[in-house]
């Protein structure tokens, strides 16, 4: 019984003890990976130094390190890190063709990076042979850095002109990519990483995620991801990142924790509204995601979980504050101050989960009774700002609208009938 208890104990032990680094180095990978996004070169090569030192970098975290020394120009140790992340199976030669990490050794090593681009290439055509579609895989990658190098492009400049130029070329290139992406669903359902391989899986999911403009795609794209959620031809965080992200553009509360709030200047402040916040960290790992409090470091804030009891008041608060707001506006309507009831409703609607359907069904009524007496386009815009949103959440039924007179006069409107001939 000695020996089994000792044996026990140590047993219990070493598993903590690797659960304990395990979680720090994904600590350390978060932090470091935040510094390199921000190009905080020294911190970056500090804390991915330290990771290492508890775990072996994969190729991502490799070719992550070897960016970050090519932006501190040591030349040797930048290198060393491509090797490394070639060798551990980094496979986008054609993201390293344009990384612009890589400038101080493409332009002042050229023999060097002649060799690692050449073995770069090697690497990724026997890649390409374990693929079913290999053309698609470079296709969508190409599809991807084209939309990376603009996204870079912008953050490179405060020109509020070249910022409008820019934006509208994001736009241009979105629109283009999910065109592109649609045709790709209809043929190929989702593609799969045995088919296009990870980062073409990946490079795929990050086009629809971008693809906010066409909410009705991203739920169908959603869907079709679903089908091989239980199988490894996924990438399972990003179906975390596209089933939140669906539900904030849908106006709910996300379920995983992807989705952050952004201040001003361009930091992530802290997590959008979680439904069941105390369930989240049992969700992701449902998904093989890590804790929450681990993914925040990313973005350079603390996280710490709620309690149950804490995460019921927080849903509980959010429809009561939206309730409150809607019977305030009611007695605005009442009063015909408008503009106030335009402003509470429009306050509601920002809450995350804080208004049902049929509360914005109402709404939209109201709106529209509102319209039909002042004829103020706001009012009617609004009013179709609700309708739309039900028509995303597939919650509007053409006999519901054509039994309503409050919408006669909006049956000329081009919102209108996109919804209308769409249901």
């Amino acid at each position: 019984m000695k020996h089994y208890l000792f044996f026990t104990i140590v047993f219990f032990h070493c598993i903590c003890l690797k659960a304990q680094t395990d979680n720090r180095y994904e600590a350390l990978i978060a932090e470091a990976s935040l510094f390199h996004l921000q190009k905080d070169y020294k911190n970056a090569i500090t804390v991915f130094e330290k990771a290492f030192l508890l775990q072996q970098p994969d190729a991502l975290n490799a070719y992550k390190t070897a960016g970050v020394y090519a932006l501190d120009e040591n030349k040797n140790e930048a290198f060393l890190y491509l090797n490394l992340a070639l060798d551990k199976g980094w496979t986008e030669n054609d993201n390293l063709l344009i990384d612009p990490y890589f400038d101080f050794l493409r332009n002042n090593f050229k023999n060097e990076w002649t060799l690692i681009v050449e073995k770069a290439k090697n690497k990724e055509m026997q890649y390409e042979k374990t693929l079913k579609f290999p053309a698609l895989r470079k296709e969508i990658n190409l599809m991807t850095i084209n939309d990376q190098k603009l996204r870079f492009k912008k953050s490179q400049t405060n020109n509020a002109a070249q910022l409008d130029s820019i934006n509208q070329e994001i736009n241009n290139s979105d629109y283009k990519n999910l065109i592109r992406a649609k045709e790709i669903i209809k043929k190929y359902s989702w593609p799969k990483i045995s088919e296009i391989g990870k980062d073409g899986e990946n490079n795929f999911w990050l086009i629809i995620q971008h693809g906010d403009q066409d909410i009705l795609f991203q739920r169908l794209a959603l869907t079709e991801m679903k089908k091989l959620l239980a199988t490894t031809e996924i990438d399972k965080e990003n179906y975390a990142f596209l089933y939140d992200r669906v539900q904030c553009n849908l106006n709910y509360k996300q379920l995983y924790g992807t989705q952050v709030n952004w201040t001003e200047n361009g930091k992530a402040s802290g997590f959008r509204p979680i439904l069941k916040e105390d369930l989240v960290d049992k969700r992701r790992s449902n998904l093989g995601l890590l804790p929450l409090k681990i993914y925040a470091l990313n973005y350079g804030f603390q996280y710490s979980n709620i309690a149950s009891e804490q995460a019921s008041k927080n849903d509980r608060k959010d429809i009561e504050d939206a309730s409150k707001l809607i019977t305030e506006a009611q007695d605005f309507y009442k009063a015909k101050e408008f503009q106030k009831v335009y402003d509470n409703y429009n306050n509601a609607s920002m809450i995350l989960g804080g208004m049902s359907s049929l509360q914005n069904y109402d709404a939209a009524l109201l709106f529209a009774n509102i319209y039909n007496q002042n004829k103020e386009e706001q009012y009617r815009s609004i009013a179709l700002d609700f309708l739309t949103l039900l028509f995303y959440r597939g919650d509007l039924s053409k006999k519901e609208l054509l039994n309503q007179n409050e919408f006669k006069s909006f049956y000329s409107e081009k919102r209108w009938i996109e919804i209308f001939e769409n249901i």
